[in-house]
């Protein structure tokens, strides 16, 4: 029975594509300096951000990343919803007042097979 449980967890768990990680930087509301991470999963809704130097739950970060594909420089708001420490380790950030247009190009992005 639990084995069933995890396996449907599993089965609507995103999977992070090969090939899809981009370098980001984030900076916190209440500090000046940026701090370079990774993201490998980029939604229309929020983003993986792999950083060891994790963010309370609940504190605003400006992310600044850019795509290869377009050279072109995203800054976005985000929200830390969740945070994990450990190698694997990073927080969960959902989008705040982000404009469409802009989620969806990074989620065709990240959304296309490598």
């Amino acid at each position: 029975m639990d084995g069933h449980r995890h396996e449907r967890r599993h089965h609507f768990r995103t999977k992070a594509r090969p090939g899809r990680v981009l370098s980001v930087r984030f900076r916190a509301a209440d500090h000046t300096g940026w701090i370079a991470a990774q993201t490998r999963d980029i939604g229309v809704g929020g983003a993986f951000i792999s950083s060891a130097l994790l963010q309370p739950v609940g504190s605003t970060l400006t992310l600044e990343l850019t795509l290869p594909t377009t050279d072109q420089t995203f800054t976005l708001s985000a929200v830390v919803r969740w945070a994990a420490a450990g190698p694997e380790g990073g927080m969960g950030v959902q989008f705040v007042g982000v404009d469409i247009d802009v989620l969806l190009e990074l989620n065709e992005y990240f959304g296309a097979s490598g």
